[in-house]
């Protein structure tokens, strides 16, 4: 990995420089409390794949991190609302997924070693219980309660809260409880999936990312991400299928002739994506035109409904990075960053057993494995990569790419969808 190792020595000659550049992108753009970052490093690349606003996971982060996220957080809201005490955590609806609500459990204990008193409070239109109960992955228990919305005010039970904490990405819907409430909320719900748009978040990437390539006097493309958007596609017409295809076969070719130029011995390929929506749905991999035309029936399928059960209908179409790291010596892993105020709090990896090198590791099969910095126990071939500060810097990236998503959102009136 020769290009982490020049970025590396790039950005320890340039950090006066970055530090005030992300010094400025952060006083410009709308950052989001928390984001989560899944990073691909190639022989070739190290650019972000997917950056999620919510993010559930923090399960899979060692005690380390943990203790790192907690001091984030502290810092942030001791900054931006020195006088709460009590918050409230909106967990993601209809799920008894043991592991999300594990990650509950920890995002909970995570906020209340700093000294806050929290509690879960379920937001739905069903008529639900006052009061349930979860069961998380270790065998612990999540109560949560129903929360209603009373004069301009979000409560559950014997509980006023000074902020609420969403941890629900509102795929299907914009929450009109949650919505012209005195509390604040953070992150904004009106940046859920049923508004952002992958192909919005990755045009501000690149264009971040080739700002930093300036700074480092470094070529934009090894951390930058092609991708492109189409729009009105059902996999399932014919003719739909055809002029994805001939957008495959464009880019393809395109990326054919960047790879020769820059010595890349590998064959590109691409993902096809759900332009909205999380947890690995609606993603397909193609390494041609014919592999669009000739999808089989369980692949339609695969790009007929996102998570929450949307019908994909938009999709971006972009460059695929095969990741270069293992866990042991034959299972694909790739790392994720968590973020609290735009500060990387830690990480860990995502593998797949199940999946090649080419493939989205998000997806069954899936296992995570905690790191440490600098771990000598991660079992990686190249250790030291995840100490590589040009992670940590793509991350970051990402994150100010998101803020500057939130604005454009939020110029542009926030949630398409109210619900009563």
């Amino acid at each position: 990995m020769k290009h982490l190792q020049e970025l590396d020595r790039k950005i320890a000659e340039n950090k006066d420089k970055l530090d005030l550049w992300i010094k400025d992108q952060v006083e410009k753009a709308f950052i989001p409390l928390y984001t989560s970052v899944d990073l691909r490093i190639s022989d070739h690349k190290i650019v972000t794949v997917d950056t999620n606003i919510f993010p559930a996971g923090f399960n899979n982060l060692s005690d380390i991190f943990r203790n790192q996220a907690s001091s984030l957080f502290k810092d942030y809201f001791n900054r931006e609302y020195p006088s709460i005490g009590n918050i409230l955590i909106v967990p993601e609806l209809h799920t008894r997924n043991t592991f999300y609500w594990e990650n509950i459990s920890v995002l909970k204990s995570i906020i209340e070693r700093i000294g806050y008193r929290v509690e879960v409070g379920i937001i739905s239109e069903d008529d639900l219980p006052n009061e349930m109960e979860f069961d998380a992955a270790s065998g612990n228990k999540v109560k949560a309660y129903r929360a209603l919305k009373q004069d301009n005010r979000v409560t559950i039970p014997n509980f006023n809260p000074d902020l609420l904490l969403i941890n629900n990405d509102f795929s299907e819907r914009c929450p009109q409880t949650l919505r012209d409430i005195t509390q604040p909320v953070e992150p904004p719900v009106e940046i859920g999936w049923h508004t952002r748009k992958k192909s919005i978040h990755f045009e501000f990437y690149n264009k971040l990312a080739a700002e930093v390539a300036d700074i480092l006097g470094l070529d934009p493309w090894i951390i930058s991400i092609d991708t492109i958007e189409d729009y009105g596609v059902d996999f399932d017409n014919r003719e739909d299928r055809e002029r994805v295809a001939q957008v495959v076969d464009n880019m393809i070719a395109r990326l054919k002739s960047e790879y020769e130029q820059r010595g890349v011995s590998e064959e590109p390929y691409l993902f096809i994506k759900s332009n909205s929506g999380t947890y690995g749905m609606a993603v397909v991999n193609v390494s041609s035109g014919d592999d669009v035309r000739g999808l089989n029936s369980e692949k339609r399928k695969r790009m007929r409904v996102s998570k929450g059960g949307n019908a994909v209908r938009d999709v971006v179409i972009q460059e695929g990075i095969p990741t270069s790291f293992k866990y042991g010596s034959d299972i694909s892993a790739e790392p994720v960053f968590y973020l609290v105020d735009s500060k990387v709090a830690g990480g860990f990896l995502r593998l797949n057993k199940s999946r090649s090198t080419l493939e989205n590791l998000n997806s069954r099969g899936m296992e995570f494995a905690h790191i440490d910095p600098c771990d000598e126990t991660t079992h990686l071939d190249e250790v030291d990569t995840l100490c590589s500060p040009a992670l940590e810097l793509v991350a970051r990236i990402a994150t100010i790419a998101a803020g500057y998503e939130i604005e454009k959102i939020l110029d542009e009136g926030g949630c398409k969808e109210e619900v009563a």
